[in-house]
């Protein structure tokens, strides 16, 4: 009877340890997709403080974007800081003051582990402006990690997946590719 008593003791403190020591991945991965609203709507309101709270700024961050237009690798936070620096606070924006912004993120893809996480998404950014209307799409990827309790961005990539000339116009300009079909 005795022993009995101690195992079932063991027991308890086994599943109390267990329970303690599991995190709520649904939880956890609402968290990372409101962090990465936030960074986004930060970046949009130009506010250069809040956006660079959002990351992990150490040498190991950071960013990669690609597009029709553009390709861009910054590697250690003095580069990405340096590039927010001028998005976000040294560069005039380019929009007229009645062009609207409206940024969707949907098709969320988390891979949560203890205190890191694997994101991917889609993004479209819509500007508006008058009866104009100009659609970019992009895929996101994202590496995070939890720092004090708080996810922050490590690394960030952007593919845009809109803007690129078709096909005939490609082979109007003398370009070739091949295709695996």
């Amino acid at each position: 009877m005795k022993n009995s008593g101690i195992y079932t003791l063991v027991l308890l403190v086994i599943l109390m340890a267990s329970c303690r020591g599991a995190t709520d991945k649904e939880a956890e991965k609402q968290a990372i997709i409101d962090v990465i609203n936030a960074e986004t709507q930060a970046y949009m309101d130009f506010d250069f403080d809040k956006v660079v709270s959002y990351y992990i700024q150490d040498s190991l961050n950071f960013r990669l974007t690609s597009g029709a237009d553009d390709h861009v690798f910054l590697q250690g936070w003095d580069e990405v800081e340096a590039f927010f620096r001028d998005e976000l606070i040294e560069e005039d924006p380019d929009t007229s003051g009645d062009t609207r912004i409206h940024v969707a993120k949907d098709n969320y893809r988390i891979k949560v582990y203890e205190r890191s996480a694997y994101v991917l998404c889609d993004e479209t950014w819509t500007y508006t402006t008058g009866e104009d209307v100009i659609e970019i799409n992009s895929r996101q990827v994202r590496f995070m990690e939890k720092v004090n309790g708080e996810w922050k961005i490590a690394f960030l990539s952007f593919i845009g997946t809109s803007g690129y000339a078709e096909e005939e116009e490609l082979e109007e300009m003398g370009v070739r590719f091949n295709s695996v079909r």
